[in-house]
């Protein structure tokens, strides 16, 4: 099983300690997981695992954009706190037809709510979890812990 993990613009101090767990969890479910990310998420998820400990797989965002195929993976995870993410959480989506579970977060309770409209209104059959969020990433893990049952 494979499984992909979307990360956007890391502005957010919870995205990269959440990008490092979730593909720690999902490693420990048996999926191979690939990391995709813009640069600067990128720099500092790998920068996070000094050691190699994790054998991190990352791969640039958009060359994988430009890839990807239906049946490449099993499993795509987004990390949405922005509109631009929401966008590329959808657009992979749709050519993955994979399961899918979308993190949203923001400190903005309006903006959360705008990211999950956006995913629903696209047809997305993705399981949204959502949280009021940005510094602290622990309500983030809770809702991924509980969100990833559903693929167990």
């Amino acid at each position: 099983m494979k499984a992909l993990v979307l990360l956007g613009c890391p502005e957010t101090p919870s995205q990269t300690p959440m990008a490092i767990y979730v593909f720690n969890k999902l490693t420990n479910l048996g999926y191979d997981v690939s990391i995709a990310a813009n640069p600067a998420a990128s720099k500092l998820v790998k920068i996070s695992d000094p050691e190699g400990f994790y054998n991190l797989n990352l791969l640039d965002l958009e060359r994988t954009l430009g890839e990807i195929q239906q049946g490449d993976y099993d499993l795509l995870v987004g990390f949405v706190h922005k509109d631009a993410a929401a966008s590329f959480f959808v657009t992979f989506e749709q050519i993955l037809q994979c399961k899918s579970l979308a993190l949203v977060f923001s400190r903005d309770a309006d903006e959360v709510a705008e990211f999950v409209t956006m995913i629903e209104e696209s047809g997305s059959n993705a399981v949204i979890t959502a949280v009021r969020a940005f510094h602290n990433p622990s309500p983030i893990k809770v809702k991924f812990d509980r969100a990833i049952k559903e693929f167990e």
